[in-house]
């Protein structure tokens, strides 16, 4: 449980900064920019400070590419889809994530939701736990999501200011 609520806490987050009123929010043309998909994924895409060394699936437009300031530090929160098979998707972050400077460090199956999560870390980092969640849905043709929850390094952490005394 505590897994899933880590992988789901920065699309939550994503969803409560568009709104909160019970209003469909209208988005500014900025923010329609910024989470309008994008093929072919590129670094300029990603949040400021997110790892350069980490794979991105080639063949996936970017859905959502957010930095997350929370209590324990910064998170990084990406949301990816793709055509291909979650196989392909699964095989490629399997490879890749096996490679320095990360380590895939346990793999759940949820076949009733036809995901897999990946726990993965970067070797020699403290090993702090972040996750890659696949998951193939069926609906009006193939489409794999993907979603990459991973702590901001602490050299980028956002600094939260300081509380000021009370008068």
């Amino acid at each position: 449980m505590r897994l899933l609520a880590f992988l789901l806490l920065p699309l939550l987050l994503l969803a409560a900064c568009d709104g909160g009123d019970g209003e469909a929010p209208t988005p500014s043309p900025a923010a329609t920019a910024a989470f309008s998909p994008t093929p072919s994924p590129a670094p300029d895409e990603l949040p400021e400070g997110f790892p350069a060394d980490f794979p991105i699936y080639e063949d996936a437009t970017i859905t959502a590419a957010r930095r997350i300031s929370a209590a324990q530090g910064d998170i990084f929160a990406i949301g990816m889809e793709t055509t291909d098979t979650g196989d392909a998707v699964r095989n490629f972050y399997e490879d890749r994530l096996a490679e320095a400077p990360w380590e895939v460090t346990n793999v759940v199956e949820i076949a009733a939701e036809s995901t897999v999560v990946l726990e993965f870390a970067r070797r020699g980092d403290g090993g702090q736990a972040a996750t890659l969640a696949i998951k193939e849905e069926q609906t009006d043709g193939r489409k794999t999501l993907i979603t990459i929850s991973l702590p901001a390094p602490a050299a980028t952490l956002t600094p939260t200011p300081a509380a000021s005394p009370p008068n």
